[in-house]
């Protein structure tokens, strides 16, 4: 019978809040835990982190008598009753729980919580995240399906809607990350990517395991070089010295402060990389140096710095081109 301790929220580490804490969807399905697979991998030697690891129960499988007029809260309370009174295994949080440990995630930094779902798996997920104080939400290959339905079958792109999706970072965890070490932090100077920075210096401030590398793609193609007598007569060629230079210096710059915030979170100096391109497909260069490098990770600010506010709050064309094709690194996204 599984102990009740297993069923308390996130409570169960008060003692401990100065730890940074995240929080995982969990399944039923044993076989595709994506992102336990990524939090063993990646947090092994991680001893500042802890881990909720979070399970929905579908309200007509439990088949509570009376629980459709009851409140959300209501619905919370009599599921972990019956939970607890029936001695019903929730074998998919033992499991998972059971496979941190193995690399050494003590049972302390570890809480289970079973609740009823109230709205969309997603929207749960997400509304725990925030209430409970995460640094993020971590799901895995279905946990990114019910993300990405939630906001594509969204017919109005409500201010409730952008709020819910942003309130926390979230990971899109692959199948697995094949001994990939690291993260690729890609900045564009725009706030999400301050907020996605600031996120991945929180996460690896302190971690032995991973670097980071600084990477910022400007846009424009690469300028061909000229004989100094044709640049000196031609105007055009002037003027794409003129934005090649100004590429050059706001490439920098933005790489620069995002160093810069990396260290101020606690990020030792030698743990940090930088690389610079220039490319009209960031995207693509996101995907390739990712690739050469085996990070394990791809760090994204969501909205980018293009036009349409309420379309880039939810996913800029960078973002989601990378969401589509990346399948062999953790993508980590904010607002």
């Amino acid at each position: 019978m599984m102990q009740q301790a297993t069923l308390m929220k996130s409570s169960v580490w008060s003692q401990t809040r100065t730890q940074r804490s995240v929080l995982i969807g969990v399944g039923n399905d044993h076989t595709k835990q994506y992102g336990i697979r990524f939090v063993r991998d990646f947090f092994c030697q991680d001893d500042l982190t802890n881990f909720t690891l979070f399970h929905l129960q579908h309200a007509k499988k439990l088949q509570l008598l009376g629980t459709n007029e009851r409140s959300s809260s209501a619905k919370e309370t009599v599921a972990e009753e019956f939970l607890a009174r029936t001695g019903e295994q929730l074998s998919c949080l033992v499991t998972a729980q059971a496979s941190l440990k193995q690399v050494g995630i003590s049972s302390n930094r570890l809480a289970l919580v079973s609740k009823v779902q109230t709205h969309s798996k997603a929207w749960d997920l997400m509304e725990e995240a925030a209430n409970g104080d995460h640094e993020a939400l971590v799901l895995g290959k279905r946990g990114k399906s019910w993300f990405e339905s939630m906001i594509n079958g969204s017919a109005d792109i409500t201010k409730e809607v952008i709020e819910r999706s942003c309130a926390r970072p979230v990971w899109l965890a692959p199948s697995s990350i094949h001994g990939r070490r690291n993260v690729l932090l890609c900045v564009d100077g725009s706030r999400s990517s301050r907020n996605i920075t600031e996120h991945v210096a929180k996460m690896l401030a302190g971690n032995p395991l991973h670097t980071i590398t600084v990477l910022h793609v400007a846009p424009g193609k690469k300028y061909t070089t000229a004989s100094p007598s044709v640049a000196f007569l031609n105007k055009q060629f002037r003027n794409q010295r003129k934005a090649q230079c100004f590429i050059s210096k706001t490439s920098h710059r933005v790489v620069a402060e995002a160093v810069e915030l990396l260290v101020a979170n606690g990020v030792r100096e030698e743990a940090i990389e930088t690389r610079l391109a220039h490319s009209n497909d960031p995207a693509s260069v996101i995907m390739e140096t990712s690739d050469q490098g085996n990070f394990a990770v791809v760090a994204m600010g969501r909205s980018g710095t293009g036009n349409s506010f309420m379309r880039h709050m939810l996913m800029g064309s960078s973002v989601a081109h990378v969401w589509k094709k990346l399948n062999n690194a953790c993508l980590w996204l904010s607002c």
